[in-house]
């Protein structure tokens, strides 16, 4: 879900009510300190692990939901 809001994100469309529940479901996966979890991450052999083990906090996965509820803040504010 949250690579599927990024890539609309980056593809420039104009975020409206249809992606409002997945927002809103990405903003409670914020940890108390303001990252987001590894979740689901591939069980093939991995070459460079460049994250912990799933439930610790991504720093892939906070990049993208920042920058996802940035992009959805723009409906908001107009």
């Amino acid at each position: 879900m949250l690579r599927g809001l990024d890539y609309l994100r980056s593809a420039g469309v104009e975020p409206d009510e249809r992606v409002a529940e997945a927002v809103g479901m990405v903003a409670k996966k914020q940890d108390q300190n303001g990252r987001w979890p590894m979740e689901n991450p591939h069980s093939d052999r991995v070459h460079f692990d460049m994250e912990g083990v799933e439930v610790e906090p991504s720093r892939w996965n906070t990049l993208r939901a920042l920058r996802v509820l940035a992009w959805y803040s723009t409906r908001a504010n107009a």
